[in-house]
């Protein structure tokens, strides 16, 4: 066989493509997968050099290119078909490569890790999963191959720490995609991090985290329930303002699941917690650098559960004072627009509604968040029409 007649070529000719459209296809195919990849243009250079069996692809992008045209390695001539790649793992020179890599990682090179996914957060707050989620997915990718071949048990810690932070914001930019199943895998991922962080804290965070994908695909009870756990998990550790997030996220899978009145319990204590720290002025998250919750937070959650709860002028007078305070991320603002569309809509004030739909709309398409844009679409509640006063 010719090299222009190559299994590779074959592959990518049976599907009609040019070499151009199967290096967009791939790139598509490895953000969907969180893989770092090259850019388009070096990417068709690459397959042209594959395809004529000028060298060999390395093993993240023969994993990609099996996917992309669901055949083996040994069907699209990645490998020597005598010698089957084994499926014992890396072989010994490849496994103390890993070994020596992650080694490598000490102090200054974790706080240098720590600073990009701070950043990468920020920029996710401003601009959303339109601007972040490549990166995003990369961090998480290398995170997890340091971890998984970190030997000692302070890197191995710290590593933890790094991957819950880094597959929690993954979760989240995942719902952000409408693409539940992945955001749970996510969330697993961080609970292990948690896990190998030796942190119940951070664990809980995680579950909480994850109990949004099950309010998110109507299992409102069963994230409840969830979080009921993840609270007594991190018993012994959280803070005044970690305790009032706890309290809030319960208040609103509560409120998710018709439950008023313990929902409102929830969001009494979490005001409780926030308003005798407030006192001190001590707000902080010593195990979740990377969590905010305070009394606008607060506000902008409990106005969103009041919504769910058909209490819409409660809702929205929580709401605007939410939007007059300020803070919160892009995608929060965005929920705070979206909930007083429902609300305005629901007690027929029809034209506020509408206001607060051109800009929820603005905000999500601007950030990229398939999700909101389809809460947005979401048929409205029928208009009640307000009581008469007598």
């Amino acid at each position: 066989m010719s090299q222009t007649e190559g299994p590779l070529r074959a592959a990518r000719v049976a599907r009609g493509w040019s070499q151009s459209r199967a290096a967009d296809e791939l790139v598509a195919l490895a953000a969907a997968r969180g893989v770092a990849v090259a850019a388009p243009l070096s990417l068709k250079t690459q397959l042209s050099r594959w395809e004529n069996q000028h060298a060999l692809p390395e093993e993240h992008y023969r994993d990609l290119l099996g996917e992309l045209y669901e055949r083996s390695e040994v069907e699209l001539g990645l490998v020597d078909p005598v010698e089957p790649p084994s499926v014992a793992g890396p072989d010994i020179e490849a496994l103390r490569a890993e070994l020596a890599a992650a080694a490598t990682l000490d102090e200054p090179a974790i706080e240098l890790i720590r600073t990009q996914l701070r950043v990468t957060r920020q920029l996710d707050d401003r601009l959303g999963a339109a601007a972040v989620t490549g990166s995003a997915y990369a961090q998480l990718s290398y995170l997890e191959r340091a971890l998984a071949y970190g030997t000692d048990s302070l890197l191995r810690r710290q590593l933890g720490r790094l991957v819950v932070d880094a597959a929690t914001l993954a979760g989240r930019l995942a719902l952000d995609g409408a693409e539940h199943g992945t955001a749970w895998r996510h969330f697993e991922t961080a609970k292990a991090g948690a896990r190998e962080a030796e942190s119940s804290a951070l664990l809980g965070y995680a579950m909480v985290e994850q109990a949004e994908v099950l309010t998110d695909i109507g299992e409102a009870a069963t994230a409840a329930g969830l979080i009921d756990q993840a609270i007594t998990t991190a018993a012994t550790e959280p803070s005044g303002p970690l305790r009032a997030w706890f309290e809030a996220s319960r208040g609103e899978a509560l409120a998710a699941a018709g439950a008023a009145g313990p929902a409102h319990s929830a969001y009494r204590s979490a005001e409780r917690e926030l308003s005798s720290v407030a006192a001190r002025g001590d707000i902080s998250f010593v195990e979740l650098p990377f969590l905010r919750f305070d009394l606008p937070a607060l506000h902008r959650r409990r106005g969103h559960a009041r919504r769910l709860l058909h209490e819409d002028e409660s809702a929205i007078e929580d709401l605007r004072q939410a939007l007059d305070d300020g803070g919160g991320s892009s995608r929060d603002v965005a929920g705070i627009h979206i909930d007083l569309v429902h609300a305005h809509h629901s007690i027929g004030q029809l034209t506020e509604a509408a206001e607060h739909a051109r800009e929820a709309r603005s905000i999500a398409t601007r950030i990229g968040s398939a999700r909101l844009v389809a809460e947005l679409d979401r048929p409205r509640d029928a208009v009640v029409e307000p009581a008469r006063r007598s």
